[in-house]
């Protein structure tokens, strides 16, 4: 029998648990190959990384409830530490974006499972949150996929934290409007994002808009600052567009559900006035 360093990178044997319906062998600790498994997440090897390491960590271990309430507040508290979310933070086109990022589908599949099975508490969910804002700040590799690697999408992943955290039961309306701060400034930068990453931020704010999970004075104010004024220079043209198909995206959300189209009329105003240069001169 192998170890479970060694059983966590044989991809025939972890593509066996997913073909098994996320079922793991009996004689396999779940906690103890938890951990065996996290180390993949920093792989450049999409197979092992993506389709199998974290597949299972997701579907055959978080989501089947393997772990006891202990270890799965265990495994939040380590995904958010300075070794995984935080990895070499700050770096830009290394490898250490893989674990910062994929730390954040794990967050995402912890949260998602506590919504089913409330386990987590309070204090662990504001730390989390404030976790991901703070990430959101310092981290600086935006890549969406790399030949060679796959995907590396920390944006993307990041949104899907954001939202799981953002429809905590624990979280309150001022920590939704920190939130949605977030997701604006996420919106605005300035390095082009073309990888699919405004739907996933436009989701996070689409479920607090359509919940009322924060007052119609604050989106309205959000809304107002999320309009970037046009410079000479190329970032704030890029910034611009960033927000724009992050506002388009939004705006669509709100009109396929008909769900607060005042709000999308809004959305619907600021588009023209972010494309004003382009209409005037038509």
């Amino acid at each position: 029998m192998q170890n479970l360093n060694e059983l966590a990178k044989d991809k025939r044997f972890l593509r066996s648990i997913l073909d098994n319906n996320g079922v793991l062998p009996q004689d396999i600790d779940p906690d103890a190959f938890t951990y065996a498994l996290l180390a993949n997440l920093a792989s450049p090897d999409s197979e092992l990384r993506d389709e199998l390491s974290y597949m299972v960590l997701a579907s055959a271990i978080i989501d089947k409830g393997r772990l006891t309430e202990t270890q799965i507040e265990k495994l939040l508290a380590t995904s958010l530490d300075e070794n995984h979310l935080f990895y070499h933070i700050g770096e830009i086109g290394t490898n250490s974006v893989f674990m910062r990022s994929f730390s954040n589908l794990i967050i995402a599949a912890i949260l998602y499972d506590d919504v089913k099975s409330p386990k987590l508490s309070a204090h662990l969910i504001a730390h989390t949150k404030a976790a991901l804002l703070r990430y959101a700040q310092q981290e600086h590799d935006w890549r969406g996929y790399i030949m060679g690697k796959g995907w590396a999408h920390a944006m993307a992943h990041l949104a899907d934290s954001l939202d799981e955290c953002a429809q905590n039961r624990f979280m309150q309306q001022e920590d939704r409007e920190q939130i949605l701060d977030t997701v604006r400034s996420l919106a605005q930068l300035v390095e082009p994002l073309y990888n699919e990453e405004d739907i996933r931020l436009a989701t996070v704010v689409y479920h607090i808009i359509v919940t009322r999970q924060v007052t119609d004075v604050f989106l309205d104010q959000w809304l107002a600052s999320c309009y970037i004024e046009r410079g000479t220079d190329v970032a704030t043209w890029t910034s611009v567009t960033n927000m724009k198909n992050f506002l388009r995206s939004l705006y669509f959300l709100l009109q396929w559900d008909n769900m607060s189209m005042h709000f999308a009329e809004q959305i619907s105003v600021l588009l023209r006035r972010l494309d004003d240069v382009y209409i005037q001169t038509s």
